[in-house]
Order: structure tokens, then sequence, then C-alpha cells
């Protein structure tokens, strides 16, 4: 097999970026290293060049995934940051279009939850997924104070259920139903677990309305 020549970092993350749809779609034990260098056009022996074993491009997959999904959330409500109701929308917008942008991620998340008996997938993937529940835990937190959401919600469940929102989204497009996957959508299915307020919601700079569920 020709291969054509190119920096040794981006050759590793072609041969990354080119592994995760062969995961996804054949799991860990039916990729094979040989459609594995297929995919990238490379040959078996610089797979195991760059990687050292299929196991450690495997996991190496898992944390590029899980990665991008935390950093798009952190960079998401960052931007949005004093206004809750435009975090929401645009938290449920990356979600919406990682979704339609590829369905190899949302693969890689279910592959990853059948396996997280095995402890150097644990390794990888809990420490994302713990970033991800903290950050939105926090931001659960200070909407609660200012009224968003309900007084009575317990945060730590619904950091779970928002960070599980992508999932659900995910398990809805891969059914194949009739539920056209998109943001308004996928936002109504969420708000009654939240307790969303709308007319809670203070924009940038402007002080927290009181809401009905806003102690006093």
């Amino acid at each position: 097999m020709g291969t054509k020549r190119m920096p040794a970092t981006e050759r590793k993350k072609q041969i990354l970026a080119s592994s995760i749809p062969v995961f996804a779609a054949h799991t860990y034990h039916g990729a094979t290293t040989k459609a594995l260098a297929e995919s990238a056009g490379v040959t078996e022996a610089l797979i195991y060049r760059y990687f050292g074993s299929k196991r450690a491009l495997f996991l190496e997959t898992i944390d590029h995934t899980s990665g991008r999904i935390v950093r798009g959330l952190e960079r998401t409500i960052e931007e949005h940051e004093g206004d809750p109701q435009a975090t929401v929308q645009a938290c449920f917008e990356f979600y919406v279009g990682m979704l339609k942008e590829s369905d190899h991620f949302a693969r890689m998340f279910f592959l990853v939850l059948s396996e997280l008996d095995q402890e150097d997938i644990r390794e990888v993937y809990l420490p994302h997924q713990r970033r991800a529940i903290g950050l939105l835990t926090h931001k659960l937190e200070e909407w609660q104070r200012v009224g968003f959401v309900q007084s009575g919600l317990n945060i730590e469940s619904a950091a779970w259920l928002f960070f599980g929102s992508y999932l659900v989204l995910a398990l809805v497009q891969h059914s194949r139903d009739s539920f056209d996957v998109d943001v308004e959508k996928a936002i109504s299915m969420a708000k009654p677990f939240f307790g969303w307020s709308s007319d809670a919601t203070p924009g940038p700079d402007q002080p927290a309305q009181q809401g009905p569920d806003t102690p006093t």
C-alpha cells in the first residue's frame, strides 16, 4: 500500500480520526487492524508504530470523542454566561449539531457505555464525564438561585439528566422513528424534567426576575 508522507503528528491525527467510524460501526472486537489501516490509507504497521496496539488506538478514540463533547459544552456555556435561557438553547443546538454532523460520536458513546466494566475504558472516559457533571451542577445551582429552575429540584440528578440528554436524542435518532430531532423538540422534551421557567430568565447584566419558584 502506497502511503503519502506527512508529519508524524498529522499522520497520528489522521489515523485517529479515520478510526472513529470504524470502531463506531464494528465495535472494538469487530474492527480489525486491517480495516483500521484501510480506512486511514496506511499500512497496519503504521497503526502499531503510532499507537502500539489496537487497544491503545481504541482508548484514544474514546478520549477524543468524549473530550470533544465535554469541551463543546464548556465552550457553549462560557459563551452564554449570564443568560440561562440562551445557554440551554445553545447547549441543545450543540447536541443536535453533533448528531447531524455525524452519528459516529453517538455510536461511540453507546459503545463506551456497553464496556464501562473494563477498567482501562473507565480510566479514560470517566474523567470527562465527571468534568461535565461538575460543570452542569455548578450552572444548575446558579440558575436555581435566580429562579430559572425549580427551587426543589435535585441539582445532582438534574445535571445527570442534562448531560444524558445527548444520549436520549441519539437514541431517538438511531431509532429512525417519526420523531425528527431538532432543537425546539429537544428542549420541549427536557423542559418538564428541569422546571425551566422562561419568565424567570435574566439576560446578560440584568438582575434575576422573580419566578413562581424563586425563594423570597
